[in-house]
């Protein structure tokens, strides 16, 4: 199950139970991809890449 949060413009948290490998992989083609644990959730954040980022 995951909770998406938007708490700035630039920035979306998602709190998910588990990682899917093969969505954060797809995650990362498009988003600088931010992991931590907080509390019981597993918080992944994503920033827009700027346009020279690969």
């Amino acid at each position: 199950m995951a909770i998406i949060e938007v708490e700035q413009k630039d920035q979306i948290t998602l709190r998910v139970d588990v990682i899917d490998i093969g969505l954060l992989h797809l995650l990362e083609t498009r988003y600088v991809v931010l992991i931590e644990q907080r509390e019981n959730d597993i918080v992944i954040e994503l920033y827009t890449k700027e346009h020279g980022d690969s």
